[in-house]
């Protein structure tokens, strides 16, 4: 049954207060969060939404980002999408409107796949009172979260046990293309980033070769592992040779000389190093001009 505080006013609330209404609102009696992409065992009497026609797909592609919570799906900008396990799938609506849908924007149709990358289910649309039309996969709405500010945020996965991100098997998304990694040049001159020029650190406490991540938890929360395949920047002499490790959960997460490669969540655009020397212990991958 849907909260009726979701009937609240939407514009002018405060991002905490619509979070704190998210958090009082729970999971649909017809819905299994476990289930909801066929990882549980929800079943579902209601007609799937009707397949996006070749007509409407967009050249606007879905992505794949790392997360705490591993590879998920993520919109063209690279935030993170959830699903509503109290929606009903296939029933070609979304009980999440008013104060809801503020804090959980609809994904606008039309969108295509990430290139290789298998979804849990197909592509759909329905439309929202309004006029919206929203995107589907497997039969439920999917949705952003306000939250999110930037890519490999996941700050919405679990709220109230209803909202999910959209897990991507480590094997599928691997399948996609290996992006070329950067060169960013900082205040501490020029050091490794990632394919979107986000500085990527080394953790001391992590021991060369051993084949697993000391940072964990709460660890991997702030400092995101930056997932594989990658390729090394043209023309750049990287210190040591790529490699990967699998991470507990099936992440294959990229090494540099055989350390573990991490992003900062403090680092918000290119060229920042706010992780550099944290704890003594994280430090930028440098790169001779």
């Amino acid at each position: 049954m849907r909260n009726p505080g979701w009937a609240g006013p939407a514009g002018g609330t405060a991002l905490i207060a619509v979070a704190l209404a998210v958090t009082a609102c729970g999971a649909g009696s017809g819905s299994s969060a476990g289930g909801a992409y066929g990882y549980g065992t929800q079943t579902t009497q209601a007609t799937q939404a009707a397949p996006a026609s070749p007509s409407s797909v967009s050249t606007v592609a879905l992505k794949t980002e790392t997360t705490r919570a591993g590879i998920v799906l993520a919109d063209n900008h690279g935030l993170t999408l959830y699903y509503y396990s109290a929606d009903k799938r296939g029933s070609g609506k979304s009980v999440c409107t008013g104060g809801c849908a503020t804090a959980w924007p609809p994904l606008a149709a039309p969108v295509k796949a990430p290139a290789g990358v298998r979804l849990p289910g197909p592509l759909g649309i329905i439309t929202r009172p309004g006029g919206l039309r929203q995107v589907t996969i497997n039969g439920f709405p999917i949705y952003l979260y306000a939250g999110d500010k930037t890519p490999g945020q996941e700050t919405g996965n679990g709220m109230s046990d209803s909202w999910h991100v959209i897990k991507i098997h480590a094997a599928s998304a691997a399948t996609g293309h290996a992006a070329a990694l950067k060169v960013s040049h900082t205040r501490i001159g020029p050091v490794l980033a990632s394919s979107r020029g986000l500085t990527l650190y080394y953790y001391s406490a992590d021991k060369r070769h051993s084949g697993k991540s000391a940072c964990t938890g709460t660890c991997a929360t702030a400092w995101p592992p930056l997932a594989a395949p990658v390729k090394a920047p043209a023309g750049v002499r990287l210190p040591g040779k790529l490699g990967v490790i699998t991470r507990p959960g099936g992440l294959r997460q990229v090494t540099l000389n055989g350390y573990p490669l991490y992003f900062y969540v403090g680092d918000k655009a290119p060229g920042q190093v706010m992780g550099d020397g944290v704890g003594g212990a994280w430090h930028v991958i440098k790169i001779k001009a």
